[in-house]
């Protein structure tokens, strides 16, 4: 058997060759140490050592790997409109954006899990138009559907359109409008409460130049789509076409229109009916639930009233 060959400070020691015959891997000696620290005079590795190389490196590379899998898993990427999410048209045009930016996830909590809701903030934004269209909302356990208000100031709206709805129940609440048209509607009980005033304005929105791009939404399902205001915002236009809700129904209010057109296209294309008999108005405006202040009744006509149940 070879030895290992070492000499401190003068003396030698004599120790066996070191060999690892499961690695296939064998390192022969002698070291030559002169002065007082040692040296190495000849190191020769085997052939078995170059696969332990790459089995580190293979492993090394796996383990970054799978790090950077679970990093990136819990990673959530911004929603794109029209995902559900909240989304700041104010935010955006402060920064001199054309279109709408990214919105933010939902919260998820124990106490309160993420809802699929679209809920877009407009306070203090102007924004040319706001549409959906063959769009499906509603969950049990929330109270809208479908819900426009402002917190503080108004909403400026040219144009409010509501056609070919279906949903258990409708509200109109403090708002006002220099023309009213509701046409063409089919209800389980219908409650109109408007007054002749002149302080309702007939906007017109101009310009589209500097107004935010939110793009029409056609198609899609959520739980419910929210229109928020914290500051007086305008819009050009506001519609709502073929959406269909169960569970919850629609709630609008502190608008001030130049117009606001609720109508069906046809017999039963307007579907508004929480089962309750028409005794008990499921479509409401004015009244009880704020005044409806109008300059003009360009016309309330064809609206018919039957027992109807939209579940």
């Amino acid at each position: 058997m070879k030895k290992l060959k070492l000499i401190i400070k003068e003396r030698r020691v004599y120790l066996p060759t070191f060999r690892f015959p499961m690695m296939r891997l064998g390192i022969t000696f002698p070291f030559d140490f002169s002065y007082r620290m040692p040296s190495v005079e000849g190191l020769n590795f085997g052939s078995g050592v170059k696969k332990i190389i790459a089995l580190g490196l293979g492993v090394s590379a796996l383990t970054m790997g799978i790090a950077i899998v679970f990093s990136i898993k819990d990673i959530d990427p911004s929603p794109d409109w029209p995902s559900p999410a909240i989304y700041d048209a104010a935010e955006s045009q402060k920064f001199a954006m054309k279109s709408l930016g990214e919105g933010k996830n939902h919260k998820d909590s124990s106490d309160s899990p993420a809802t699929q809701t679209l809920k877009l903030n407009i306070g203090g934004a102007r924004i040319e138009s706001i549409v959906f269209t063959d769009v499906q909302v509603g969950r049990s356990g929330i109270d809208d559907s479908i819900s426009i208000s402002a917190s503080a100031g108004n909403i400026l709206c040219e144009k409010l359109e509501i056609i070919d709805l279906e949903a258990p129940d409708f509200t109109l609440a403090t708002s006002t409008a220099y023309s009213l048209t509701v046409a063409t509607t089919t209800t389980d009980g219908s409650s109109i409460t408007s007054t002749l005033s002149s302080d309702p304005v007939d906007y017109s929105f101009g310009s589209n130049r500097g107004a935010l791009n939110v793009p029409d939404v056609t198609g899609g399902s959520f739980d419910r789509i929210v229109i928020a205001s914290s500051a007086t915002s305008t819009v050009g236009l506001i519609k709502f076409e073929r959406v269909h809700a169960h569970s919850a129904g629609v709630s609008i209010g502190n608008l001030n229109c130049g117009e606001i057109v609720i109508r069906g296209t046809g017999a039963d294309k307007f579907r508004v009916g929480d089962g309750t008999g028409i005794d008990s108005a499921s479509f409401r405006m004015g009244g009880d639930y704020g005044a409806l202040k109008v300059a003009t009744v360009a016309s309330i006509t064809n609206n018919t009233e039957k027992n109807l149940s939209v579940k």
